[in-house]
């Protein structure tokens, strides 16, 4: 725990009881953030200790909460991120549970800071930028149906570090604002990983496939659900590796690079949503182990 302690500079902790801060020294909760000042897209990796097990333990990001996943004996690990559309300034993440009967919380002050992201301007044929009616119910019934499962919350099942998903990890174009024929479109949430057809794609860690399906725009596409509101997203590939509802582990392969759906080439689009939003995979994976 001194490394966590190390951590601390500029944190409040604080133990509630009946709604009062108390300075109890048998219920102290502490909270640490890996960073203090997150850009937009930035995951943050929060860790809580207690001096004894912390019952309901839960993050609070964003007015949700989330399970933590248990550490060791007294420490607990969370993962949040700050989404592409978050806008910057203060912030604050907390953590809070039972401990010896008491409700106890500490908070975490955050600063999110902005990030410039690159402007494509994309003049593409009509038939490629505009959709007709059935398609555009197509679309919409696909991102209705990835939301349901977006929403699941499950037990933890990640841990760092996360492992990229090819060995040969290139990536490409995550939050570029793209102007289709004079149309703004909604950021690129994901990024692109330009390689030869057939290069097996991983799971970064371990999990479960929450979904495996045909989509409109990502073509065969794999969501595995890691727990704890932590999702990894792989599209456009060329055939599926698993099964919906399949239980696999991190360097499990889920499928190969393709070109199906709306792709113009073999990439595979990669993409990860956490507690707080979609964040950049690249940042992700620079997160150290524990």
């Amino acid at each position: 725990m001194t490394g966590l302690r190390r951590m601390l500079a500029g944190v409040l902790v604080g133990v509630i009881a009946g709604g009062h801060a108390l300075a109890a020294t048998g219920g102290v909760l502490s909270i640490a953030v890996s960073t203090a000042a997150p850009a937009v897209g930035d995951p943050v990796i929060v860790e809580v200790a207690a001096n004894g097990t912390v019952d309901n333990l839960v993050l609070r990001w964003k007015d949700a909460a989330w399970p933590m996943r248990e550490a060791g004996p007294g420490r607990y690990e969370g993962l949040i991120g700050v989404d592409l559309d978050d806008p910057e300034g203060p912030a604050a993440v907390a953590a809070e549970g039972f401990l010896d009967g008491a409700r106890v919380r500490a908070e975490a002050s955050l600063t999110i800071s902005p990030r410039t992201f690159a402007v494509q301007e994309l003049t593409l044929p009509k038939g490629m930028a505009e959709f007709d009616g059935a398609t555009l119910r197509r679309i919409g019934k696909e991102a209705a149906e990835l939301s349901r499962r977006f929403s699941r919350v499950t037990p933890p099942r990640w841990r760092t570090p996360f492992l990229p998903p090819v060995e040969e990890y290139r990536p490409a174009n995550f939050g570029d604002r793209r102007v289709i024929n004079g149309d703004p479109r909604m950021p690129h949430s994901g990024v692109d990983i330009r390689l030869p057809e057939g290069t097996p794609v991983r799971a970064i860690a371990d999990g479960r496939v929450a979904f495996a399906g045909e989509q409109f725009f990502g073509g065969r596409s794999v969501v595995i659900d890691h727990g704890a509101g932590v999702f990894s997203v792989y599209y456009h590939l060329k055939e599926f590796a698993v099964a919906e509802g399949q239980a696999v582990s991190r360097g499990d392969r889920v499928g190969s690079v393709g070109a199906t759906g709306r792709a113009t080439g073999p990439h595979l689009h990669f993409g990860v949503r956490v507690p707080g939003g979609r964040v950049d995979p690249t940042r992700l994976f620079a997160l150290p182990g524990r």
